[in-house]
């Protein structure tokens, strides 16, 4: 991203008393325990290691996919809810 890294989008959303409570799942290359670690503490939900490989990427996508179907998530003000 050209202005920002993800980690900012992250600890920036965060300071927000609305859009906090929507879920961050980092998906990234890094897996470095410091990195994961900041990471929960700025608050995102899920940190997710991407494959390189391409057949294991897509599994994890299709995995998320799924992830992301069952989770709850609660209303922000402004916004409205897809049906």
């Amino acid at each position: 991203m050209p202005k920002f890294d993800g980690v900012e989008v992250l600890r920036k959303l965060k300071t927000d008393d609305e859009l906090r409570k929507i879920p961050v799942i980092m998906i990234t290359t890094t897996d470095d325990p410091l990195e994961v670690e900041r990471c929960h503490g700025f608050g995102c939900s899920t940190y997710i290691v991407k494959p390189v490989e391409y057949d294991k990427f897509i599994e994890c996508i299709r995995q998320l996919g799924l992830f992301l179907k069952v989770i709850q998530v609660p209303e922000i003000d402004g916004f409205e809810k897809e049906h």
